[in-house]
């Protein structure tokens, strides 16, 4: 695992194969979905089970 700088927020995120590996897994489960570009998002669904399954509670964006 490296470290890596965001180009958008400018905040740490995981990079390589293991990024590569977990957000395709993800998106497997229907967790997250690409948007533009490099965006990624987390469904409902991802959302539900993030927080069921791992303890990981995101905040809801104002849209």
């Amino acid at each position: 695992m490296r470290y890596c700088v965001d180009w958008s927020e400018r905040r740490p995120h995981l990079a390589g194969w293991l990024g590569v590996a977990l957000c395709s897994r993800l998106e497997q489960l229907g967790w997250v979905v690409r948007a533009e570009r490099r965006v990624v998002r987390v469904t409902d669904t991802g959302r539900r089970a993030l927080a069921d399954q791992l303890g990981v509670r995101l905040h809801t964006p104002a849209r």
